[in-house]
């Protein structure tokens, strides 16, 4: 069964968040794992029974109080499921770096949250043939940190994340298949590994059946339920 995640960001109030979290409620998919992560403030809107609840942030401080951040407790009291860390727009715009990432995932862990971890490399680095060690790097100096249990990793090429381009089906296989390998030999351990970036209902066909990937996590798409529904189909087929 392929994971399906929705990742909202901060594309929508609390009427549109009202209006589809009430649209949920006859949702139902009994072939993807599907989750969805809407902004923090509105998460208990969300009342999952036939998909499951994500958060786009936890905080790197577990055992602090400080303002405004998202514990690990509050998430699970609202019946949240998953996490996710290191999205490419937190490191870029909030310069949050692997020590963040550790902490965050360790937070999660301690509350028994799943992760999504996401990597991912930028235009220059594809540009100059360092793909393979950027990712290599991102995996190996967080994971090497944390507990390797109930983590997913999103492989999120950054020139792709809302610029419309993405990469051919060939180059997502041989990545996701390079994930799978080195994280295998490090870790004895096989991680199911998503695609992201710039996902949407015109370019799902393409991607929906390579066959290494275990899923996708999309991003603005998500915001209408019926791209949401449309691109399931395509993985029923």
């Amino acid at each position: 069964m392929k994971y399906f995640l929705c990742n909202f960001k901060n594309k929508l109030d609390y009427s549109e968040y009202n209006n589809y979290a009430k649209a949920l409620e006859d949702f139902s998919c009994s072939f993807a794992k599907v989750i969805f992560f809407p902004s923090s403030p509105f998460l208990s809107l969300f009342k999952p029974h036939n998909y499951l609840l994500g958060s786009q942030d936890i905080s790197s401080f577990s055992k602090q109080t400080i303002t405004g951040e998202i514990s690990g407790k509050a998430l699970k009291s609202l019946n949240v499921s998953y996490v996710l860390v290191g999205h490419s727009e937190r490191r870029e715009y909030k310069n949050e770096i692997n020590i963040d990432f550790i902490n965050k995932i360790n937070h999660a862990q301690e509350n028994n949250l799943k992760v999504v971890y996401c990597i991912g490399e930028t235009l220059e680095d594809q540009e100059k043939g360092r793909t393979y060690d950027v990712l290599e790097k991102q995996i190996s100096e967080v994971l090497n940190n944390v507990e390797i249990k109930d983590i997913i990793i999103a492989y999120e090429p950054i020139w792709a994340i809302g610029t419309g381009n993405t990469p051919t089906k060939e180059q997502i296989k041989d990545i996701v298949e390079y994930i799978k390998d080195i994280t295998e030999e490090k870790y004895d351990t096989t991680f199911p590994v998503l695609y992201g970036g710039s996902l949407n209902i015109d370019n799902f066909k393409e991607y929906a059946h390579i066959p290494n990937v275990d899923g996708f996590l999309v991003g603005g798409a998500s915001s209408n339920l019926n791209n949401i529904k449309a691109m399931l189909l395509e993985l029923m087929d």
